[in-house]
């Protein structure tokens, strides 16, 4: 990132020894004094060009991180309390699906019926389709935020705790959007994914 700086300070050092060997053969008048007077000149130019150049190709370099980790941290934060407020509805709407399949599966046995798991899922599942329907737009806001700060990642913020973040949410998104498998699966599949959720939430909570 800073070579260009790093090879222009090298050289406006090389020049800085270039002057004062010319310097010192001038005051003991070695060579002619219009070569040494020339050399000294030139070494000055150098000097200065690479040190100035150098200095103001590093302060673009840290102008342009500082402007893009501005932009991270602004995604991020929006990111953070999107994923927060999501992650709580899915909480919600996870665990409504689970309770409604409970007592439809205790009904049926009480009343000594067959159960049909999948009307009763998709029952469950359409009981909270509003917040479903919410949480998935959202989930795919949080995916843009992650783009752009992956767009803007210099490597100052932990972009991965955030890609794995989303994708956590995402995992938890689908188990709660197609409940499937037995009711112990599901609950199993469900705390599962709520429990890496809020995991995740601590580490890019710390991290914003």
């Amino acid at each position: 990132m800073y070579t260009l700086s790093y090879v222009l300070y090298g050289i406006g050092g090389v020049a800085v020894l270039i002057l004062l060997g010319f310097t010192i053969a001038l005051f003991k008048k070695k060579g002619t004094t219009k070569t040494n007077k020339i050399a000294i000149i030139i070494s000055v130019l150098v000097a200065v060009a690479s040190f100035g150049y150098g200095g103001y190709h590093q302060y673009d370099i840290n102008q342009t991180i500082e402007a893009a980790d501005d932009e991270f941290a602004d995604n991020a934060e929006k990111f953070t309390k999107l994923y927060f407020s999501t992650s709580v509805d899915l909480e919600k709407a996870g665990a409504n699906i689970g309770k409604e399949w409970e007592e439809a599966a205790n009904e049926a046995d009480e009343n000594d019926e067959d159960f049909d798991v999948e009307k009763t899922v998709i029952s469950a599942a359409s009981h909270n389709a509003e917040t479903i329907v919410s949480s998935d737009d959202n989930v795919k806001k949080l995916k843009k935020y992650l783009q752009n700060m992956d767009d803007y990642d210099t490597g100052n913020y932990d972009y991965e705790a955030y890609k794995n973040a989303y994708n956590s949410i995402k995992d938890m998104l689908y188990i709660v959007k197609y409940p499937s498998g037995t009711l112990s699966d599901y609950h199993s599949k469900y705390n599962k994914a709520d429990e890496k959720v809020s995991k995740d939430y601590d580490e890019i909570k710390d991290d914003d």
